[in-house]
């Protein structure tokens, strides 16, 4: 199927911008740029406890978040879901670092650390994993 006759859920607009128009714009930094956007947005968000975090991802519709494995200065998160599953059927490559960085400041909000995340995409699974360190050497107060 050529990309003008790509069969897009209702999210089609926001489809086609994330994986489309936005790699186009930035090429090379599409990464860096998305993930600082990422970190921009959530800042505008008050949390108080994971779940919020979990809830409000499906709501701005980015995939259901699930936390898979906390450590002291490590969290590992699951990002699916039909959202996540649409983008990558129609863009194996498709880009999280958005995801990820509004993962990472909301969790560097809850934490009082400084919070940096990085991601990789289960095909198979049809998941997003992202994973943050924390520094406690580094609090925000």
């Amino acid at each position: 199927m050529s990309h003008d006759q790509t069969d897009y859920s209702s999210q089609s607009a926001v489809l086609l911008l994330r994986d489309r128009l936005l790699p186009n714009l930035f090429r090379d930094d599409e990464a860096d740029i998305l993930y600082w956007a990422g970190k921009e947005l959530a800042r505008d968000y008050e949390l108080s406890t994971m779940e919020e975090l979990s809830a409000l991802m499906a709501k701005l519709s980015f995939g259901k978040l699930t936390l898979e494995e906390e450590k002291k200065t490590s969290y590992i998160f699951h990002l699916q879901g039909e959202v996540v599953h649409e983008r990558l059927k129609a863009n194996s490559k498709a880009n999280f670092s958005l995801e990820s960085g509004f993962i990472a400041q909301a969790v560097q909000k809850l934490s009082n650390h400084y919070t940096e995340g990085s991601y990789t995409v289960n095909h198979k699974a049809r998941l997003i994993r992202i994973q943050l360190e924390t520094d406690p050497k580094e609090p925000l107060d």
